[in-house]
């Protein structure tokens, strides 16, 4: 009775934390979405291998790149300094277009960068890049991770043939919990 009592508590506290972050203004909103998207990138890092000589080429650090406007995904990326990743602390850092990108191990796009998915995926194909974005046109134009929110709910999809050629290899546990998985 006690443990049942404990329960229906709990849920009532649940549920009203689910209604006060539903209620919270836009920029709440903004935020939270923003930080749960930087918890799936952060995620991805556990199910994903990179080849052995890209992580050496980098010892000190697993880098992960920024490209494109800052915004609030941005920010909560940003905070994930430092966190571990692959026995090494997290290097987050903005690029631009100029930059070669081979020190990164992760590349986030904004959606503001649409215009210029094709060109900069193409001259990262073949690069073990684990490259993410919100916009299902993105794994069209080559990316490998899309994130998406759906019935107020963050899902991702996966071009698995662009992983592939990034020489990623993708843990069969990811490919599970995708929403979609774009098969070679």
């Amino acid at each position: 009775m006690f443990v049942v009592m404990i329960f229906a508590k709990l849920r009532w506290a649940l549920l009203l934390a689910i209604c006060s972050l539903l209620m919270g203004g836009k920029a709440q909103a903004e935020s939270t979405e923003a930080e749960l998207k930087a918890a799936f990138v952060y995620g991805f890092t556990k199910y994903v291998e990179w080849p052995a000589e890209t992580l050496q080429a980098s010892p000190e650090s697993f880098e992960l790149c920024l490209l494109g406007d800052r915004n609030a995904f941005f920010e909560a990326l940003s905070d994930l300094k430092g966190k571990s990743v692959k026995n090494r602390p997290l290097r987050v850092r903005e690029v631009s277009h100029a930059d070669n990108f081979k020190s990164c191990q992760i590349l986030v796009l904004t959606d503001n960068e649409a215009g210029h998915f094709e060109s900069v995926l193409r001259r990262l194909s073949g690069m073990p890049l684990l490259t993410v974005n919100g916009s299902s046109r993105f794994l069209q134009a080559g990316g490998v991770i899309s994130l998406v929110s759906e019935d107020n709910k963050m899902r991702f999809d996966i071009n698995l043939a662009a992983a592939q050629k990034n020489k990623l290899v993708l843990s069969s546990n990811l490919l599970k919990l995708a929403r979609r998985v774009l098969q070679p």
